[in-house]
């Protein structure tokens, strides 16, 4: 899930209105991790939540510079909002295959 910069805008965003978004998608039974990007002035925040044996952590630390936990990381991607995502798509692949290779 994202949120451009002009998507705020258009919304009267204020700082705490998105927390917790990137829970949503944790709702439904077959989802086992969830992404949401916020594009800000500068940046992109991403936040990246797990249930179960995903580590989320692995994501944030790896592919953007950032940490956390097991189950809940985050991190800031310098740039447009479409590279941070595509960044995503590409770590996502990569540990798909990682994880095919050692089953």
């Amino acid at each position: 899930m994202f949120l451009t910069k002009q998507d705020l805008l258009d919304n009267h965003y204020q700082i705490g209105d998105t927390e917790g978004f990137v829970n949503y998608g944790l709702s439904m039974q077959c989802v086992h991790y969830t992404a949401f990007f916020t594009e800000r002035d500068d940046r992109v925040r991403v936040s990246f939540r797990s249930k179960g044996q995903v580590d989320v952590n692995i994501l944030a630390r790896k592919y953007f510079n950032g940490g956390g936990h097991h189950n809940a990381a985050g991190a800031f991607f310098n740039g447009p909002i479409k590279d941070a995502i595509k960044l995503f798509e590409k770590a996502v692949k990569e540990i798909k295959e990682e994880q095919s290779k050692q089953a």
